[in-house]
């Protein structure tokens, strides 16, 4: 089954990702973070662990930059030095 990850903000558009992933499910897999279980990783690795185990990914753009990820907690991140220094949104990081 084809996997598609949901990447926005999540306050201000979570009846819109509600809405696609409920779509999604109909014919795919839809992943958002709402479907996400504490296992001991981040929400950042966690992201980016199922957005890699995705064969397509939907980014929703709000006019919000969304909630900042203080550190990269990506091990091996080609980024890890730019995040550090500009504090980037966990949507921000899915998509680089």
């Amino acid at each position: 089954m084809i996997k598609v990850f949901v990447s926005s903000t999540f306050r201000d558009l979570k009846d819109e990702r509600k809405l696609l992933i409920e779509k999604l499910n109909e014919a795919l897999v839809g992943v958002g973070m709402e479907g996400f279980y504490p296992d001991g990783k981040t929400s950042q690795e966690k992201g980016i662990e199922e957005l890699k185990k995705s064969e397509a990914v939907i980014f929703i753009v709000s006019p919000y930059y969304g909630s900042l990820a203080e550190n990269c907690d990506i091990p091996g991140c080609k980024y890890e030095n730019e995040c550090k220094d500009s504090n980037i949104s966990y949507t921000h990081c899915e998509f680089k």
